[in-house]
């Protein structure tokens, strides 16, 4: 299962990103279920199969000629472009949810298809996003929870500025050892 990490600084730029995978088997947790509007050969990220001929996944072009719509494939740079897009267009409803919900904690606050955004709101305006596809919410908020405290030892970094991305490498193992611990 894959898993995006971003957290989005107080002007609404990325700080850092991870692309993260999980170790555990996907039979042990419960998945999300698609939309019931959708066929089941119609992926957001997968390439259709040759020959399908869904009505949601094709449109008819100029000219007449049919073409199928797709977003691309999970993996690789055009899958991460569209887990940015989805994290990153969720930013409107965190902030919807974050002025009624007085948690730090936001579970499933936007789904897009089979994706699940969650979020951890830190105090200093920092928001911690994780687009996930699998339940798995105590994983998923203890994850995050260690996500912001390693976020607070680089804030007490004195050489640490700011909003700006955080490129430290014992930072990114500290969020990829959680990750394999957690998710």
């Amino acid at each position: 299962m894959a898993y995006y990490l971003v957290l989005v600084g107080t002007l609404d730029q990325p700080l850092y990103e991870a692309h993260l995978t999980s170790t555990k088997s996907s039979s042990s947790a419960i998945s999300v279920v698609p939309s019931p509007s959708l066929s089941p050969s119609f992926s957001i990220f997968g390439a259709l199969p040759a020959g399908a001929t869904t009505g949601n996944a094709s449109s008819i072009g100029p000219g007449g000629a049919k073409s199928n719509v797709g977003y691309g494939p999970k993996t690789g740079p055009a899958g991460r472009h569209v887990m940015q897009l989805v994290a990153h267009a969720s930013l409107d409803v965190v902030e919807d949810v974050m002025w009624t919900n007085g948690g730090m904690y936001l579970k499933a606050v936007d789904k897009f298809h089979e994706w699940t955004v969650s979020c951890w709101l830190t105090p200093g305006g920092v928001r911690i996003l994780i687009l996930h596809d699998l339940k798995n919410d105590d994983g998923i908020r203890l994850f995050l929870q260690e996500v912001w405290e390693a976020y607070v030892k680089t804030l007490l970094n004195p050489f640490y500025e700011l909003n700006s991305p955080i490129r430290s490498p014992t930072f990114d193992a500290r969020i990829r050892a959680s990750a394999k611990k957690h998710l």
